[in-house]
């Protein structure tokens, strides 16, 4: 399982610098890395990949205060470490014919700031990318990906190497090849339109 002090060290490792005893160390190296990298956690997370080991699924109860305006009369408060829905409510997107669409179904609920405004009855489910933490639950191609992530965005402040930065972002693109064919990435759900021949027996 590798640790944050290990992901920084893959990082170093690319940039051809010497390896770190621990993440706040006083060296410039460490520096750099540590204060980039929870940021990049957050952001490499959101996406657009999504993950697979960062998905979760929770059931929402309604907040007590109602949206005060718009179209929608309830209101549910994100899970506390969510960072993005990624579906809503209780029914899977696929091929349905039972409803005429000229395109996806986009107004069944709205994201507020960390509210999700709908009118689905309560609980709510949701599945969801979690803010995860915890070193030992990524999955072995993220640690590669976020590795030579931060190796690409603290290139400039370790090592001013053009060439190293490119070598980074290579590792960082075979990482996500690898990761993709590893199924270690999720497809997000989609709401596909109805095709021009359902369109048409409604002329």
């Amino acid at each position: 399982m590798s640790s944050q002090t290990d992901i920084c060290n893959l990082a170093l490792d690319i940039l051809g610098k010497p390896t770190i005893v621990n993440i706040t160390d006083p060296s410039n190296a460490a520096r750099a890395l540590n204060a980039i990298y929870d940021t990049r956690r957050r952001a490499l997370l959101e996406g657009p990949a999504v993950w697979r080991f960062s998905v979760k699924r929770g059931s929402l109860a309604a907040s007590a205060t109602a949206p005060v305006s718009g179209p929608f009369q309830t209101q549910y408060p994100f899970p506390t470490d969510c960072i993005r829905p990624l579906l809503v409510g209780d029914t899977w997107p696929g091929l349905d014919l039972s409803d005429y669409r000229l395109g996806p179904v986009d107004n069944d609920y709205q994201i507020e700031g960390r509210m999700i405004l709908c009118d689905f009855g309560a609980p709510l489910s949701i599945m969801y990318v979690s803010d995860v933490t915890d070193t030992t639950l990524f999955n072995p191609h993220f640690v590669n990906y976020f590795g030579a992530d931060l190796a690409w965005w603290a290139c400039e402040r370790i090592t001013g190497s053009i060439e190293r930065q490119s070598l980074a972002a290579n590792r960082r693109e075979l990482a996500r090849k690898e990761a993709t064919a590893s199924n270690a990435l999720v497809r997000v759900p989609e709401i596909p339109a109805d095709d021009t021949w359902i369109a048409s027996r409604l002329q």
